[in-house]
Formats: C-alpha cells, structure tokens, sequence
C-alpha cells in the first residue's frame, strides 16, 4: 500500500494557522484528562481539555467559550488551535505518555473550503508527533456527513484514530458509524450514569457496546466517578476509562504506571460480584431445569400441574410455559404462572426464527439432552427483562418457559 503524502502538503493554507489569541492570552491553556486500558491498568493515553486560569490562580472550565455563542468564531476558533497546538507539542516530547485525544467540532469542519485539508493535520506535522498516537474526537452529532466523511478518511489515512463522542445521547447516530467507520466510540456519559442506575437505560447502554464491539471498535467509558460507574463500564467491555476515579484533569502527566493498584483492587471487586452473581444464576437455572422436568412428566401424564409445583415455579421466577412443535409451531396455549391463566391467543404461532430454537433443534434425539437458554431481553408483554428456557419432550415438541431475570445483568 502506498504511503500517504507527507502532512505538510495537505496543509494547503498556512495562513489560517494560530498567529496570537486575542487578550487576554495567558488565560487559556490545555489541561489532560488521564484515560487507563483495563487490561493492563496504565495509563493508555489523555485527552485534552481547555481550562481557564482564573485570577486566583484556580484552573476553571473553558467550555462555555466553545459553548455560548458570546464569541466570535474566529477568535475562538485562534483559541482551540492554539490549545491544539501546545498539546500535540507537549505530548511530542512526552513519548510515555501514550495517545492524545482532541476534540473538533463538526461546525468548523463545514467552514472549511472543498479545497482545504483539515488544519489538525498542519498541526500534527509542526508538532512532530507521531499520527498513530492522535486521536481526533467528533464531539457533535451536527455537521455535513458527506464533510465528516472526508475529515475522518483523511485523518486515517494519515494513521489518526477517529472516534465518535457522546455515542448514545440525542439523536440516532447510527448512520455516522455506517458513514465514517470510527476507531473508537465513547459512550455518553449521560447514558452511562442512567444505565447504573438498570432498567432501559442499562439495556441501551450494553447494546451499543455490544455493537462497537461487533463493528470492531475500542470503547472508552468516560464521567467514571464511583465504583458502580466502574463496575458496569466493566459490565460494558469497556476498553479504557476514563472519569474522576482515576483523575481530574491536570497540568500535569502522570507515571503511567499510578493508576494499575487501583485498577487491579477495583477489577478485584468485580470480579468477585460476577461470581457470586453467575453461582446465583446457575442455581436459579439449575432449579428451573429441575422443575421444567416435573411440568415435563405432568404434561406427559396429562395431569394438572400440582399447587406446591406451580409456587416453585413462580418462586423461581418462571412467567409462563407453553408447547412447540419441531417446527417452532406454538400447540398449546401460554399458561401465566402467576395468574394461572391460559391464552390461547398465542397457539399457531412459529417461533423458529428466535435464537434458541434452532439450539432446541439440535438436541436430537440425545438422552438426557441438556436444557437451552437464551440471552436475556425484555419481554415485549409485561416489560420484564426475561431468558426463554426450553427442553425437549418425549413426543418431538419442546416445552419453554420465559423465566424474570430482572436481577442480573
């Protein structure tokens, strides 16, 4: 594959490069965000964050300079280069310190003329900092697609990583990883706090990182402040985290190593709540299993099932049972353990298409043929976040029963 022209070529106007920012000058300067890798605990890299130095010599926020609308573009579009600047500069000379985020907004991207290749990249060339250890971050889901795309092909071309901020908060964003194929998602942050707390939230939050995995992206967990936050980043696949528990944003780079007794103790803590949360739900499956095959006999021996079977039953979590045939066809009604209805509304239904069914399929004619369980979702009936346990019967048909298993993740 041929190598990319040198930076300095698509770099076509110097003159819009950062000359002086407007007074007072000395105020705004770039401050890092350390962001740890998970496996190893170090610090993987920073992302960059503008921060006003106040007359009490206190570091504030920069964001309502970007935000307000109470500047004028140019003048804050000086400034953001400017802090663009001293960063890749400082990180050029601090090879240890590993990657470095920075953040452009879509809206400038459009002010560009067709004939004008990404100012970022005459930046990283003065520099002199290696691509491979920049990451550009898209921080809004505004902007011209057709732009976005050729920004984020360029920067990758160049060997930067692209990553799409604040994946999951507002609008659908999906048609932006489909256009500009990122590197890396972050989740929102908004998103993230919610989903701690279970329920929907919890459910989108998984799905996305679910499909960033599948799509092949890193994920960064970013707002981690406490140990729940860090537990379901963990819960999440997250690649890297970044937040509060780890550190502000500071002047300052750390050693990359301060962060991994940390991280050891807090994956150490997980990693004793999952096990003691997978023995909790194999239990559960077990007992299920066990009592699928008392319904099992009963149904065998058209008997009705016993009060005491049906409260373990409903002890256990199970929702409701019903027959299918080998070709996923429902024949018998849904029987509702809790209410002991049975709606008849659901036979003739073919359920072949779902997951587990083929799973069922494939037991054949084995002895003792081991139960099949599906993944966990939300049941569109009652909302109740359930998996679909099925076992094979005698006569070729199959007996599943939707069981709660709103406590696990």
């Amino acid at each position: 594959m041929a190598n990319p022209p040198p930076i300095t070529r698509l770099f076509t106007q110097p003159s819009l490069a950062v000359t002086s920012l407007p007074s007072p000058s000395g105020r705004y300067i770039p401050c890092y965000q350390p962001i740890v890798d998970t496996s190893t605990g170090r610090v993987a890299g920073y992302e960059s964050l503008a921060r006003i130095r106040a007359s009490d010599g206190q570091l504030r926020t920069a964001a309502g300079l970007f935000t307000s609308g109470n500047y004028a573009p140019s003048a804050v579009l000086r400034i953001d280069r400017d802090l663009r600047q001293k960063a890749l500069n400082t990180f050029a000379h601090e090879p240890q310190a590993g990657f470095l985020a920075l953040n452009i907004c879509p809206h400038w991207v459009d002010r560009l003329d067709q004939n004008e290749l990404i100012p970022t990249l005459g930046l990283i060339e003065s520099s002199g900092i290696d691509p491979a250890r920049v990451i550009v971050e898209i921080t809004e889901r505004a902007g011209d697609i057709d732009n976005l795309r050729r920004l984020t092909r360029e920067y990758q071309k160049q060997g930067i990583r692209v990553a799409i901020d604040d994946f999951g908060s507002g609008a659908s964003q999906v048609d932006r990883i489909a256009a500009l194929t990122p590197d890396v998602i972050k989740l929102d942050m908004g998103l993230l706090k919610a989903a701690v707390l279970g329920g929907i939230e919890a459910d989108i939050a998984l799905s996305i990182t679910e499909m960033s995995k599948r799509i092949g992206c890193q994920v960064i967990c970013e707002g981690i402040e406490t140990e729940q936050e860090y537990q379901f980043a963990l819960e999440c696949g997250a690649d890297l985290i970044q937040g509060w528990i780890h550190g502000k944003a500071s002047e300052s780079l750390m050693e990359p190593t301060a962060t991994v007794n940390k991280t050891q103790h807090l994956k150490s803590r997980y990693l004793s709540r999952k096990a003691r949360a997978y023995s909790e739900a194999m239990i559960q499956q077990e007992a299920v299993g066990r009592q699928l095959q008392s319904v099992a006999r009963q149904l065998l021996d058209t008997q009705p099932l016993p009060i005491p079977l049906l409260s373990e039953l409903n002890r256990l979590g199970v929702v409701r049972y019903y027959i299918c045939d080998a070709e996923g066809n429902q024949v018998s009604p849904n029987v509702e353990i809790a209410t002991g209805e049975t709606l008849d509304q659901f036979i003739g239904k073919n359920w072949s298409h779902r997951p587990y069914f083929p799973q069922l399929i494939g037991l054949g004619e084995q002895r003792n043929a081991p139960m099949v369980v599906s993944n966990a979702y939300r049941d569109t009936t009652s909302g109740i976040r359930c998996k679909t346990f099925g076992i094979r019967l005698l006569n070729h048909q199959f007996l599943l029963a939707d069981v709660d298993v709103s406590g696990e993740l």
